[in-house]
């Protein structure tokens, strides 16, 4: 009972005093009913095929051989309010083709996160439990449409090219999907087991953005609104890595449990396609007045819509990550959790993009000035570590039904700087409210469970925080919410 009481002591302390840390980024939010119903608080628990991510050393305690599959369906309800102004040496602002003033919402899709498994009992050094799933660790989609040169009060740009747009010019499309085996095995009996997975991880990136670099020319086709040329990028690529995750459980009493997980993804090189184009001023009073321009000077006011092909690579750093949690059974029919996870997030700094092998463009003018069409493009980040507390509790009113509910709170990683952009919504702390249930019927679970993510306001300065001329942050009112459902169907046999 000493061992109980202090159990229970620590749940309570770890729930009421814990710091707001959490690994926001583009970590996954879960995977399993079980799991998201409590808020993520399932490493002490770790008592179905899920485990794989939460703590594969639960594996070991598991009697049953399992099947199952999950589906969650997310939906990143974001909003903006750009504020992206330029100003001029007195101090007055000036358009440049964002939509400022509007309020404008992200595009509604509902991402689908799938994840399988299944896990089975073998008389292999003694006895040992092996999986294998496929589940997203991270995973991460959202788009907007913020920019129009041709939109009210700066037509004087090029008054034709919204035609030449792209549906979402701001995308983030990232999926990380891991394969796992996993093997665990009691090293105490009904006490002490340890797991281990090791992972094959694929990853696809598409990413979307309009850049705003300063005209190279000079005189009066780089005069304002001319002096910036607007950049739209779209690289899409993938690659493959490899990770590992490890985890203990210990059981000091029949009612209580304690688990640690750790994962370990190595870097993943991203190789594919770019596709850079280029909307240039048009300038009618300049192609017919300014007959002594130079070819080059002459592209720059023609209003032409340049598009490069090429190859691109970057470098995903992946984050690692520690976590711990403790389970205690305050009845038969009651448990309650608390976990704490601590990401790495420092270890991510940005989407560095290198270009190369661009098809040789058709006029000679633009040769020569290639090295301004096609110079990398990076969006520099620098996120701090950042970790999430969890607490849940899952109550069987009777055999045949199991109630969830948890909640979280998670840590921005994005908190000391102002390099806000609208492909990565972080505004800040957030709050995770969950709940939902899974039926017993004969040897399948089904379950169900709704989620809501809660974010603070934000509001972004426009910084260039290395003055290399190029904006490193979207300024504007940023405000979020996600909401997800997830259902599961499990088998035993």
């Amino acid at each position: 009972m000493g061992i109980a009481r202090f159990a229970v002591t620590v749940l309570l302390l770890l729930g009421l005093f814990a710091p707001p840390a959490a690994a926001s980024g583009f970590e996954n939010t879960g995977i399993g009913t079980y799991a998201r119903g409590m808020g993520g608080a399932f490493r002490a628990i770790a008592n179905d095929w899920t485990a794989a991510h939460y703590n594969p050393a639960g594996y070991a305690f598991i009697l049953d051989n399992q099947l199952g599959g999950t589906g969650g369906l997310l939906h990143n309800r974001h909003e903006l309010t750009p504020n992206y102004w330029y100003r001029d040496d007195q101090d007055n602002t000036y358009r440049n083709g964002i939509l400022n003033g509007s309020t404008l919402f992200n595009r509604h899709d509902i991402m689908f996160n799938p994840s399988a498994g299944f896990i089975v009992r073998m008389p292999i050094w003694g006895e040992m439990v092996f999986g294998l799933s496929v589940y997203q660790p991270f995973d991460y989609a959202v788009s907007w449409q913020l920019y129009d040169p041709s939109g009210a009060g700066f037509r004087s740009y090029n008054e034709e090219a919204s035609s030449y747009l792209p549906d979402n010019e701001y995308l983030t499309d990232l999926d990380v999907v891991a394969f796992q085996l996993t093997a665990a095995r009691e090293f105490v009996p009904e006490q002490l087991s340890l797991g281990l997975g090791l992972q094959l991880l694929r990853a696809d990136l598409m990413f979307n953005d309009v850049i705003l670099r300063p005209n190279p020319r000079s005189g009066i086709v780089a005069e304002r609104p001319r002096d910036y040329i607007p950049e739209l990028t779209r690289n899409d690529g993938s690659g493959w890595g490899f990770g590992l995750t490890a985890g203990m459980m210990w059981k000091p009493i029949e009612r209580l449990s304690v688990g640690v997980n750790a994962r370990l993804p190595f870097d993943i090189t991203i190789d594919g396609t770019t596709m850079l184009m280029y909307i240039l001023p048009k300038n009618n009073w300049v192609k017919k007045e300014a007959g002594d321009l130079n070819t080059v000077d002459y592209l720059f006011a023609s209003g032409t819509v340049l598009a490069l092909v090429g190859d691109m690579r970057a470098e995903l750093a992946l984050p690692p990550s520690i976590a711990g949690g403790i389970a205690f059974d305050l009845t038969q029919r009651l448990t309650i959790a608390v976990d704490a996870e601590y990401t790495l997030w420092s270890q991510y700094e940005g989407l560095a993009f290198t270009y190369s092998d661009f098809a040789k463009p058709q006029s000679i003018f633009v040769d020569s000035i290639m090295d301004f069409f096609s110079a990398d493009m990076s969006r520099k980040a620098v996120w701090e570590n950042a970790g999430k507390v969890m607490a849940g509790a899952k109550y069987e009113p009777v055999d045949f039904l199991t109630l969830l509910g948890g909640v979280s709170v998670d840590q921005s990683p994005m908190r000391n700087t102002a390099e806000r952009i609208p492909q990565f919504v972080d505004t800040g702390d957030k709050y995770g409210f969950n709940l939902g249930f899974v039926a017993h019927v004969e040897q399948w679970d089904i379950g169900l469970i709704t989620s809501y993510f809660a974010y603070p306001d934000l509001q972004t300065p426009l910084v260039d925080v290395d003055n290399d001329g190029l904006d490193d942050s979207f300024p504007g009112d940023y405000k979020a919410a996600t909401y997800e459902t997830v259902l599961s169907l499990n088998y035993r046999f």
